[in-house]
């Protein structure tokens, strides 16, 4: 179990993070006061921020949003290909 110095720990260091996204991504601060971004989400559209998920049973389709790891094997997959399709290709 937690006590409160390490809960008020952690809502502190996570206030700070999202001001500091506030600051870099939006240029200006949401909030004047740093407890309300321990309350509220605060997050940018870079897809290290973005929710990672594989929504197969969507109501409109299957929503597709690979976490940046695997974005990485797709490119680099797919950079072996051209390599072998290019040395064929000699």
């Amino acid at each position: 179990m937690r006590d409160a110095a390490e809960r008020r720990h952690n809502d502190w260091s996570k206030a700070l993070r999202k001001r500091n996204i506030c600051r870099k991504y939006y240029g200006f601060e949401w909030y004047d006061n740093l407890h309300q971004y321990s309350k509220n989400k605060i997050h940018c559209s870079c897809p290290m921020c973005r929710a990672k998920s594989n929504d197969r049973n969507a109501k409109y389709g299957s929503k597709v949003n690979w976490p940046m790891s695997d974005k990485r094997r797709f490119e680099d997959m797919d950079e072996q290909l051209e390599e072998i399709n290019e040395e064929e290709d000699i």
